[in-house]
């Protein structure tokens, strides 16, 4: 009986480990003053979860003071507010929003897409069990060598190595982030990127 319930306690905790890597709520993100401030975006996003399709605004926000990320419908309405200010993150969702739909996970897909890669690497150093691998056109995020997120950048070659720049917005990139453990990906057209005075 013991080793039932101990078998049955090592699952539940597992179950929650798992679903906490696959929302990325234990992702260490990189300082929201990083390299390239200070900055906004303007973006398209088409995001799919599970049998639902999300067309909607966003706009990224990096200022001295921290990363913001608001999400708006086709009529502007919010939807979802995300600000990061240090090791604190504070969020508003409508009701709208699909209560399952991570924020976390939106929120770390954008910095993923922004952020410069020497900003990750620090992020990440403070958890091992986490690794961020890349090329000329994609970033992988993994947890102990398993592909948790990935975002691929097209249609034409451009270097990330720092992130989403004016030159990748110039080329009208698309990024691609693909959760590899869950039905949901966000197709990301940025319309523009301008300096914040």
């Amino acid at each position: 009986m013991r080793l039932l319930v101990i078998s049955l306690l090592t699952l539940l905790v597992s179950g929650c480990v798992s679903r906490q890597v696959q929302s990325l709520m234990d992702l260490p993100l990189p300082a929201a003053h990083s390299q390239n401030c200070c900055w906004q975006a303007m973006q398209q996003l088409e995001i799919r979860y599970g049998e639902q399709t999300y067309k909607l605004t966003g706009a990224l926000v990096q200022a001295s003071t921290g990363v913001t990320l608001v999400l708006l419908d086709p009529l502007g309405r919010r939807l979802l507010s995300i600000q990061k200010e240090g090791d604190t993150v504070h969020t508003w969702r409508s009701p709208e929003l699909p209560s399952d739909l991570p924020e976390r996970f939106l929120l770390a897909s954008s910095m993923l897409v922004w952020w410069p890669l020497a900003d990750w690497q620090i992020a990440l150093q403070q958890t091992p069990e986490w690794q961020l691998s890349s090329s000329a056109t994609s970033r992988v995020l993994s947890h102990r060598g398993r592909a948790i997120l990935s975002a691929t950048y097209g249609p034409t070659p451009v270097s990330v190595v720092n992130g989403m720049t004016e030159q990748t917005v110039a080329h009208a990139e698309t990024v691609l982030l693909q959760h590899q453990l869950q039905a949901m990906a966000i197709t990301i057209k940025t319309e523009r990127r301008e300096p914040l005075q």
